[in-house]
């Protein structure tokens, strides 16, 4: 055999090997997300378990994300990136709402919005109807994100829970595109194909509004200035 015949048969080789461990990287993650996912919604909101699980079911979709964007790429499939870009938009705009909550964007929340812009306008421009819908939700998010950033710098007003809301939202919707490719992947020959796809979003939405209602809901709630410390 030649030695460049090798050499592309090794290179092949690695790089099946290198698809494989990533995979199951990416569906141990998945699972993984599942679990500890499930544990932050059902837990009490505020107390460690919660805080706990969270965190975790965090760093499990920036793996999943992560994962799925290596393995899109090798295997050319804009389709998967563009779920994970959405997904991982979703994953870190949630958790910064935590951390930031008066919600004075930095570095990381502008690369995420960015993110969330450029996926949006590539879901919308494919016509796929999964994508399409998926691309007017993130878009839908991302403009509700430069209109928060616009009244941070302007110096203006946001409800006092305008955190919270968005952290449900966003980690929810995360929750949501994790139990997606779950439903997506063991739910085979249902016609028409998208509904495996959109059948969550359907069903977790409304959900993810209630329990944004019961959470942030407060007679008479205060505004406060975001400019506040």
């Amino acid at each position: 055999m030649p030695v460049q015949d090798s050499a592309c048969l090794q290179e092949k080789h690695f790089m099946e090997l290198f698809i494989t461990i990533v995979l199951i990287i990416h569906v141990v993650a998945g699972f993984a997300a599942l679990g500890v996912g499930l544990g932050a919604i059902l837990s009490k909101k505020g107390q460690r378990v919660h805080k706990l699980t969270g965190r975790a079911f965090f760093y499990f979709m920036l793996i999943i994300a992560g994962s799925a964007a290596i393995i899109s790429i090798v295997k050319l499939n804009e389709f998967l990136l563009l779920i994970a870009g959405f997904a991982a938009y979703q994953n870190i705009g949630g958790y910064r709402s935590v951390k930031n909550k008066q919600l004075k964007p930095n570095w990381i929340d502008w690369s995420a919005t960015v993110l969330g812009l450029v996926t949006s306008v590539f879901m919308i421009v494919s016509f796929n109807i999964v994508l399409l819908v998926f691309g007017c939700i993130c878009f839908s998010l991302v403009v509700l994100d430069l209109r928060t950033y616009y009244a941070v710098f302007s110096g203006k007003q946001i409800p006092k829970l305008a955190w919270l809301a968005r952290h449900i939202g966003f980690m929810m919707g995360a929750y949501i595109a994790t139990f997606t490719a779950f439903v997506v992947v063991n739910v085979r020959n249902v016609e028409p194909a998208w509904i495996p796809w959109l059948a969550p979003t359907v069903v977790g939405v409304p959900l993810m509004q209630y329990w944004t209602w019961k959470y942030t809901r407060r007679k008479n709630v205060k505004v406060m200035a975001v400019n506040d410390k």
